[in-house]
């Protein structure tokens, strides 16, 4: 019995550190998605931005929102 005890705060300990460690790993992935949309919605030029009602002030905000941006690769 106090063998499963002890596996299980080792395994709660290892997912508390692989936590710990994929979390900044995964902010820095979805920072560059957003960078890199931001990066293509402006370097459209204005007319392709108006097709798509976008003006370039609202770039930053359209590019932080959580979206599938694979589709514009």
């Amino acid at each position: 019995m106090n063998e499963k005890l002890l596996s299980g705060a080792v395994e709660l300990r290892l997912r508390k550190v692989m936590a710990l460690l994929t979390s900044p790993l995964r902010a820095l992935v979805v920072w560059r998605r957003r960078r890199s949309a931001a990066n293509r919605l402006g370097a459209l030029p204005d007319h392709m931005l108006k097709d798509i009602a976008l003006s370039r002030g609202e770039i930053p905000f359209v590019a932080s929102q959580d979206a599938d941006w694979s589709r514009f690769r």
